[in-house]
């Protein structure tokens, strides 16, 4: 916006702290916010910045007052060159950061943003700090990404911003393009790596194959060779010539036509065979299931008239029953025995127990001569025998009668199941093995029939032998014509990867291009480098002294009277403190200062490049937020007088909570027509602050 601007009045609406629309009138006026921390103060400084830019001092600030319905909206009249101009700008719902900038004339007409201020720019020292410019150049839009606010002022300053700029943009492309060269060159050594020994795989594989000499001579094969070889196979197969569509065919091709030609007519030729043969086998099976039937039916008929004749003999033509009945009679006559014999036992016994010449019969009482009496009864017990050896044979012949029985009846039960057994085998043969086995059937019947048939599978074996040998030799031709197809593959194959081998020569060769070209843009950028450098060594001590008078005005440290920007670490740009007390020109960090002085560092370019008549920018607005934290009473004193400087140039917008203070030093400095004090109060959620405006 050339020929500069002052900002006429703010209205803010549901920005942060604020809600319902509230007017600061400025009139051009510089404006001194003052009052405790959290009633807005810092609100209307951010109010100003996001309204001309539609940004925030953090990113993805939220902006917009959550309590209020109605829209965040911040309006700024502007007075530039005796024109009015309004801005307005408004937050989009729903996106977060975005806003909508109108700019409108004094004659209400609507322009684009970037035409009427297309170089309005803001360079940030510290939050709630900015100075609000115009660069008088913009022949380099771009600006340097990697700078702290103070170094892009410096850089502006000394017209280095489109230098620096293109250093950035130059080092950017620097390592990219060392990117860009390193991950080729890592891709030709792994591709180069992997040809190369891929090149050295195919050739180790084709001097096998050489070596074997599967073809049977010394002279390699051409391709029309094996192919030639590979149809007269064909032909041997199928036992015909090929027909045309294999004059055409490929190599692999007419091996796998005579794959499959082979495999068919082994298919054709022993399908039947082997079919056959399984057949007979099947047919073995059946009759030596129904061989073994028979067999075991005849074994156990043998073993039934063995057991037979064997009871016949035991029982000597008595049934079960006669000799069951025999050897009762004979056990009943042997009990009477032993009764008699227990009786005269008793008796004896009896009539021993007495002296007496007379002895009394126990039974009938009956009185007998004790001597008489007593032999009597001795020759009756030795005339009965102790035992009975016949009784014992006819136990055991009962014995033995009994378990050829069972014996009997169990070959009876295993011949029924072998009855069954040869009934179902009988049915399982083959029709042509059944007429040749009428019945009745026996053994030898069987064995004839087996010998028929194991004949017949021999000779199909032997068939089928003589089969495989011809198959042999055919499956070996083809096997050693796949090895001449390998081969030409391999070939093909080396070829292909020797062609891109020196393909890959080109690649690396255009790759040393791309390096010397990145080497030329590596040079341009050190010399652009140097440049800058040169530049700011030239530069950097009218800077340094502007700074320092800035700061010993702002600081008055009995000691650090001077900023100075480090050499040693350009083209960074470093704040070191100084004494023009101290005859080494020693450089300390910052950090060495008090508060208060390290603040009026802080301070030193808003007030060295806003009143600097060599700057290469127009100033038109400072604004300060918290500016005398950390001050005394001295500094706050000197601070304001510096302020009243600077106020002759640009317009200034400075909050404080130093109202006391503030309010005995402005009319002191200031023309009382020159400022508006505007004090927020009594802040509330729902109404936001209340504006006190004082004019003097």
């Amino acid at each position: 916006m050339p020929g500069g601007f002052r900002i006429q009045s703010v209205a803010i609406e549901g920005f942060k702290g604020f809600t319902a629309r509230q007017v600061i009138d400025l009139d051009g006026r510089h404006a001194f916010l003052l009052g405790h921390n959290g009633n807005g103060k810092s609100s209307i400084v951010e109010a100003i910045r996001w309204g001309l830019f539609g940004s925030t001092g953090r990113p993805n600030e939220v902006v917009a007052n959550r309590g209020y319905s109605v829209a965040c909206r911040v309006e700024l009249d502007l007075l530039r060159e005796g024109r009015r101009w309004s801005l307005r700008r408004t937050l989009q719902r729903g996106v977060r950061g975005g806003s909508d900038p109108v700019l409108r004339d004094e004659n209400g007409q609507v322009h684009p943003v970037g035409e009427i201020m297309p170089q309005l720019e803001s360079a940030d020292a510290g939050e709630g700090m900015h100075i609000i410019f115009a660069p008088q150049g913009t022949a380099f839009r771009r600006q340097p990404e990697d700078l702290l606010p103070f170094e892009r002022t410096v850089f502006r300053y000394l017209g280095l911003t489109s230098p620096r700029a293109f250093l950035d943009q130059l080092r950017d492309f620097v390592r990219e393009q060392e990117g860009v060269e390193n991950d080729l060159g890592q891709q030709i050594t792994e591709a180069a790596s992997v040809i190369d020994k891929r090149i050295s795989e195919l050739d180790s594989e084709r001097g096998i194959i050489v070596g074997a000499s599967p073809w049977g001579g010394t002279r390699v094969p051409t391709l029309a060779d094996s192919e030639n070889k590979i149809r007269s196979l064909i032909a041997e197969i199928t036992g015909r010539q090929p027909d045309d569509s294999l004059s055409r065919a490929s190599l692999d091709a007419l091996i796998e036509d005579a794959e499959d030609a082979l495999k068919a007519k082994r298919y054709q030729d022993q399908g039947s065979l082997r079919d056959e043969v399984r057949y007979n086998e099947e047919r073995l099976s059946s009759l030596g299931e129904l061989q073994a039937a028979y067999e075991g039916i005849r074994e156990r008929q043998a073993r039934s008239q063995a057991v037979k004749s064997r009871l016949d003999e035991v029982l000597s033509g008595m049934s079960m029953d006669e000799l069951r009945g025999h050897i009762a009679q004979v056990q009943a006559e042997k009990d009477a025995r032993d009764l008699r014999r227990k009786i005269v036992d008793e008796v004896v016994s009896l009539v021993s127990r007495d002296d007496n010449d007379i002895a009394v019969c126990p039974v009938c009482e009956t009185k007998h001569n004790r001597e008489k009496l007593t032999a009597r009864l001795a020759r009756i017990s030795a005339e009965l025998p102790e035992g009975d050896a016949t009784l014992s044979q006819l136990q055991r012949r009962l014995s033995q009668a009994e378990e050829l029985t069972g014996q009997t009846q169990h070959i009876a039960g295993e011949l029924n199941r072998l009855a069954e057994a040869a009934r179902d085998a009988y049915g399982c043969i083959s029709e042509e093995d059944y007429e040749a086995l009428p019945e009745p059937i026996s053994v030898p019947q069987i064995e004839a029939v087996k010998a028929r048939v194991i004949e017949r599978k021999t000779s199909l074996e032997a068939q089928i032998r003589d089969q495989n040998g011809w198959f042999s030799d055919i499956t070996l031709k083809l096997a050693n014509l796949k090895q001449e197809e390998r081969l030409h593959r391999i070939n093909k194959e080396l070829s292909e990867r020797r062609r891109s081998s020196q393909r890959l020569v080109r690649v690396k060769e255009a790759h040393g291009d791309l390096i010397s070209f990145g080497e030329s843009v590596r040079a341009i950028s050190r010399a652009v480098e140097t440049h800058i450098d040169e530049r700011l060594v030239a530069g950097i001590p009218v800077v340094s002294d502007n700074l320092s008078k800035a700061f010993a005005a702002l600081a008055c440290h009995p000691w650090y009277d001077r900023l100075v920007i480090a050499k040693n670490v350009l083209t960074r740009l470093q704040l070191r403190a100084a004494s023009s007390q101290d005859p080494l020109a020693s450089e300390e960090p910052i950090g060495v200062l008090n508060g208060q002085a390290e603040r009026a560092a802080e301070l030193a370019p808003y007030f060295a490049f806003s009143q600097n008549e060599d700057v290469p920018t127009e100033v038109y607005l400072v604004m300060l937020d918290d500016p005398t934290r950390a001050f005394d009473e001295a500094h706050t004193r000197v601070l304001v007088q510096r302020l009243a400087e600077l106020g002759q140039n640009v317009q200034l917008i400075v909050a404080s909570q130093e109202t006391t203070r503030f309010r005995e030093l402005l009319p002191e400095n200031f023309a009382p027509a020159s400022y508006v004090i505007v004090e927020p109060t009594q802040w509330s959620r729902a109404s936001g602050p209340q504006l006190l405006i004082d004019r003097e």
